[in-house]
């Protein structure tokens, strides 16, 4: 299984339905896989890497995935979407990986990551852009931790409250007041950053 060693970015989305390509991995076509995996590594990788604090160990578990997709593939029949199904399997092995190591932190959350890079040469403009990024990074790293990753997981990755709720055991309620605490401290930052 070659394409484990992502040598190539993301791919965007197929317009193939994702019965379609289930069916395909669970026929043994190989290049279905990849399409899944190089659609969603990098995702997973950032949000193992949010779990565990060990950036050692992201790319092997999210791999692992993977791979084990791959080795029950006949009988592979996930719930609900693929995406949901792939947070929720690395989820499933953050925890196992902090068991086994006795780990109980959260990685902070990198704000580069919510922020496409700034393509502006104005001098002015990039300087304020470092400062609002810079005031929206300060308002992230004081929420909580399952706040942080609840945001991350919406707001990044793309995930719908259902599907966080899905990946990280919670109610779909809890979700929605996690995300309004994040965006409420967010919006008061920048208005104290107007101000």
């Amino acid at each position: 299984m070659a394409f484990f060693q992502h040598a190539y970015g993301p791919v965007p989305p197929s317009s193939e339905s994702e019965e379609n390509i289930i069916q395909r991995v669970r026929s043994g076509d190989q290049t279905a896989l990849e399409e899944i995996f190089r659609t969603h590594y990098d995702g997973l990788c950032r949000f193992t890497a949010h779990l565990i604090n060990s950036s050692d160990d992201v790319e092997d578990l999210v791999q692992d995935i993977f791979v084990r997709i791959w080795l029950k593939r006949e009988n592979w029949h996930p719930k609900g979407s693929i995406r949901a199904y792939l947070f929720k399997a690395a989820h499933n092995q953050a925890l196992n990986f902090l068991k086994s190591r006795q780990v109980r932190d959260v990685a902070n959350v990198q704000i580069d990551d919510f922020f496409p890079s700034d393509s502006s040469t104005d001098p002015v403009e990039e300087m304020i852009n470092r400062d609002v990024k810079a005031s929206i990074s300060k308002a992230i790293e004081t929420l909580p931790k399952k706040c942080r990753l609840v945001f991350t997981l919406n707001r990044q990755d793309g995930l719908s409250y259902s599907e966080i709720a899905d990946v990280l055991n919670i109610s779909v309620r809890t979700v929605e007041n996690q995300i309004a605490r994040a965006l409420k401290a967010l919006r008061k930052e920048l208005a104290d950053l107007a101000g």
